[in-house]
């Protein structure tokens, strides 16, 4: 069991931080669908160092405080950058590009699922019978999801069944190291309460920048970042790269601290649906297009879940070591 978890008090406002870091999080998805011809490596390359960069002007005016913070704990902001960051977002760019932008944001959608289950048994706040039914429910909508791309029932990207084997792999990937990090860095604020959200993005959005210009001359030895004959001008990737960069990252990450600190890991998580449901909603409108009714079916389902969700009187009694919550932090 992880001990000493200590959320702030303000569920109302976490979970308002959560619903906020979804809805911009979602961004991810149609980003590189639009970026015809720009490989996942350049698409993650430019996002990451927008992060860094923008971090970094931030992280000069922002006092001695920040500084501290960064000192006393680099190591962890790197841990989380490859963890948090580049490397999740790397193995989520590849899903999209093998197996379609969909699906993907349906995989990485059974986060919510990990840390649900998982944050509920290291931080136990919820009987299990209470997030029972919004689990189920978003298990139930990702199954119809996948199983109708796959099947090419209405398959958003018509590639071969290996290749989209390939992206599914890649995306479950990045599920499992992006809940790790959700729940080391909610145990990381929990353990540091003075620690500001926004400075907490700052500090691992500069690590972030630092990992991606080490791995840059790597990246470009071996040709990952030339883009392809279809590629668009550059200039639509530094749109992107910045959108990326400054809102989805830094601005999301922001909102994830702040949600996470005040949040029970279990109800955080069951909130990052949201970032399924947006990231699902702006691919199609981006493309203009409706998913199949099956899709629909599935995607209201997720959004059962999400509304099904825990969001008041944790039924924690005290008496186990998890995740405590304080008097008064529940809205009534």
């Amino acid at each position: 069991m992880v001990t000493g978890l200590r959320p702030k008090t303000g569920i109302g406002m976490g979970v308002s931080a959560g619903v906020g870091a979804g809805l911009v999080w979602g961004l991810a998805f149609p980003i590189p669908v639009l970026l015809h011809g720009w490989n996942a490596v350049t698409v993650t390359a430019g996002r990451y160092i927008a992060y860094g960069l923008i971090s970094a002007i931030f992280f000069a005016v922002g006092g001695r405080q920040l500084h501290r913070l960064a000192v006393d704990h680099w190591r962890t902001a790197l841990l989380f950058a490859v963890s948090g960051n580049v490397g999740y977002y790397l193995l989520l760019v590849v899903g999209i590009a093998t197996v379609g932008a969909p699906a993907t944001d349906l995989v990485i959608g059974s986060i919510p699922i990990v840390l649900a289950l998982v944050g509920n048994w290291v931080a136990p706040v919820y009987a299990w019978r209470r997030i029972v039914v919004p689990v189920v429910l978003v298990m139930i909508g990702l199954v119809i999801v996948n199983t109708l791309e796959i099947a090419g029932t209405r398959a958003y990207n018509p590639a071969p069944t290996v290749v989209k084997i390939a992206g599914l792999i890649a995306a479950l990937g990045a599920v499992a190291i992006w809940s790790w990090y959700a729940l080391a860095n909610a145990r990381f604020l929990a353990d540091h309460p003075d620690t500001s959200p926004a400075g907490w993005s700052t500090v691992v959005g500069v690590a972030t920048g630092a990992v991606t210009f080490v791995a840059m001359p790597l990246a470009w030895a071996t040709g990952q970042l030339a883009p392809s004959a279809s590629a668009e001008n550059i200039s639509s990737l530094i749109v992107g790269a910045i959108i990326l960069g400054v809102a989805v990252s830094w601005g999301g990450t922001w909102l994830w601290n702040a949600a996470s600190s005040r949040l029970p890991p279990a109800l955080a998580g069951l909130l990052i649906n949201v970032e399924t449901v947006s990231g699902f909603a702006y691919v199609y409108a981006a493309r203009w297009q409706w998913p199949a009714a099956g899709q629909l079916i599935g995607f209201a389902l997720v959004v059962l879940g999400v509304i099904a969700a825990p969001y008041r009187k944790p039924s924690f009694n005290g008496r186990s070591p998890g995740w405590r919550i304080r008097p008064g932090a529940t809205d009534r």
